[in-house]
């Protein structure tokens, strides 16, 4: 009964992990060709993961709607490391991180 019901583990390069009940769902990090700098790469993870329950609403969000804030924030994450600094998240667009997401959650079946 105590400690937290769900976790979220961010593993950098190898992608990312969701526990829950007696569970645990892997998140690869989205395939890449070539990193240019992995600065802000965590940072653009949690602004996607925040940005993407906000925009759905989701105040007590289920287990398929952190799913989905997992695979978004992976692919903000990946955004943001080719290129230096924030010049990756400056250069792409709304249509591009979405054709990207619907690749990888392709990729992973959700």
């Amino acid at each position: 009964k105590l400690g937290p019901k769900i976790v979220i583990i961010k593993k950098g390069e190898h992608g990312s992990l969701l526990f829950y009940d007696h569970h645990v769902v892997p998140f690869p990090a989205f395939p890449l060709e070539d990193i240019v700098d992995p600065t802000g790469a965590g940072d653009s993870f949690a602004g996607g993961f925040l940005g993407y329950l906000a925009s759905k609403g989701a105040i007590e969000p289920k287990i398929d709607d952190l799913k989905a804030a997992i695979a978004y924030a992976n692919v903000m994450g990946s955004v943001a490391v080719e290129d230096f600094s924030v010049n990756g998240l400056v250069s792409t667009n709304k249509s591009e991180i979405e054709k990207r997401f619907k690749n990888y959650c392709e990729m992973l079946r959700l």
